[in-house]
């Protein structure tokens, strides 16, 4: 009898050890990059680190490993913003001192909203990914997090089917999906086209990471190499070449 035990728990052990090796090759690999190149936007390496932290909660669906030759999704940091918006308009009434007539000042409250631009890098393809938060950098963070999750999760069939066709060929991971240099990342696509009333994220995606932003209120001007796109509150309003 105690021998049959042991056979039992050792059983359960093997069974245990097996489902478990199963889980981790089920899993989705993600890693997370800061910026491309050589240079990362500003704040780009705290965004990646937080973005990194809040992922590694999702471990039912994706395993964050260290290498982006490992990955078969990279999460790319390509920008944070500071947006001001109105959060509230208050209005003080101002009685005079005979009582006999008043008036009313109005005092709009503005607040900074975190914006945090990221790409998913997936095969060939590039998705552009944004989110924001107007408590912290932390939360757009977390809340990007649960984007590429749901990304991932929405794609998990296309994903693993691919993960199949590499191993039986013996292509790495991101064999197709390496990260570009930020020459090429920057660069206008010959195809790209812009309209008024786009996005900043519909922007990036059809011309790739500006080489340089200037931001002023609620406007600011992308630089690419031989014009600049204007944005008002975070769409286009004009193109300039």
């Amino acid at each position: 009898m105690h021998s049959s035990n042991r056979r039992l728990a050792l059983f359960l052990f093997l069974l245990s050890l097996g489902s478990a090796t199963g889980l981790s090759q089920s899993l989705i690999r993600v890693y997370v990059q800061a910026g491309s190149g050589d240079f990362a936007a500003n704040g780009a390496g705290d965004s990646a680190l937080d973005v990194r932290k809040a992922l590694l909660g999702k471990a039912r669906t994706l395993r964050v490993v260290d290498s982006p030759t490992e990955a078969e999704v990279v999460v790319r940091i390509d920008s944070r913003n500071v947006r001001k918006e109105t959060a509230s308009i208050n209005t003080y009434a101002n009685q005079s001192k005979d009582g006999k007539s008043g008036t009313a000042t109005t005092v709009p409250t503005v607040r900074n909203v975190n914006e945090l631009h990221v790409t998913l890098l997936a095969g060939n393809s590039q998705i552009p990914l944004e989110t924001e938060s107007a408590l912290s950098w932390r939360l757009a963070a977390s809340d990007m997090a649960s984007s590429v999750d749901h990304w991932v999760k929405e794609n998990y069939a296309k994903l693993i089917e691919r993960r199949t066709l590499q191993e039986h060929a013996g292509v790495p991971p991101q064999a197709a999906a390496a990260p570009q240099p930020a020459a090429a990342a920057s660069a206008p696509s010959q195809d790209a086209s812009i309209a008024p009333g786009m996005t900043e994220a519909q922007v990036q995606a059809a011309m790739g990471a500006p080489e340089k932003k200037v931001m002023f209120g609620k406007k600011s001007l992308w630089n690419y190499r031989g014009m600049q796109v204007v944005f008002e509150e975070g769409k286009v309003t004009d193109v300039k070449f």
